[in-house]
């Protein structure tokens, strides 16, 4: 015969498993993922320095606290400008400065060097040429990729949230040089990171400058 106390026992036990649904596994709580404090007009940046707002066009950050406000400034631009369409640029093609940059699958070599033409060396892909490579802005505004030849795609990406970014315009440049002869222009960021993508091209080596329109 079992003891009273027993039989109590086990029955308390199984009306608690039976209202914690029965099961011996305990219930995984699901990730709490924090809200962006800069959302819905802009994304948080995260940065050993401190955290701050990238803002969408037409926002800017909050002089207090982490947020993106409307700019009371801002007019919207009716296309790209270009501005010299090349001229300046074509200046660093005869006169340098010049850095070699070659792609590599190991690491993103940069290409964010002030007023250069670099000659960038891409790697074989699939029959091709591609190669990635890291630019960080250093203001805010417009900027322009030169490069030698309209025949390689374009591809930029912010690299924090790993996000396309459209391309404002595309043109040839003006006759100031043959060394470089196509013109892509993004509207970019004062301190955010992007990976620039080159390819696939039948091409091995490219022409490149980047340049902020000021």
């Amino acid at each position: 015969m079992r003891h009273p106390l027993r039989v109590l026992f086990l029955a308390t036990f199984a009306l608690a498993a039976s209202a914690c649904g029965g099961g011996d596994t305990p219930p995984v709580d699901e990730p709490i993922t924090p809200e962006d404090p800069c959302a819905p007009n802009g994304h948080i940046h995260r940065e050993p320095t401190g955290d701050w707002c990238h803002c969408h066009k037409g926002y800017l950050p909050a002089s207090t606290g982490l947020a993106c406000v409307v700019d009371p400034d801002h007019v919207p631009s009716e296309g790209f400008d270009f501005g010299d369409n090349g001229e300046h640029a074509c200046w660093h093609v005869s006169h340098g400065p010049f850095v070699t940059a070659e792609a590599s699958t190991s690491r993103n070599p940069r290409v964010d060097d002030f007023h250069t033409y670099y000659t960038v060396k891409l790697r074989p892909e699939g029959g091709q040429y591609v190669g990635t490579f890291s630019y960080k802005a250093f203001a805010s505004g417009d900027f322009v990729v030169y490069l030698s030849t309209p025949d390689v795609p374009v591809t930029l990406v912010e690299t924090t949230i790993q996000q396309t970014v459209t391309p404002a315009a595309t043109r040839p440049t003006d006759d100031h040089c043959a060394g470089l002869q196509h013109m892509v222009g993004y509207e970019l960021t004062d301190r955010v990171q992007y990976t620039l993508t080159l390819g696939p091209t039948s091409l091995s080596e490219v022409g490149l400058v980047v340049e902020h329109l000021e």
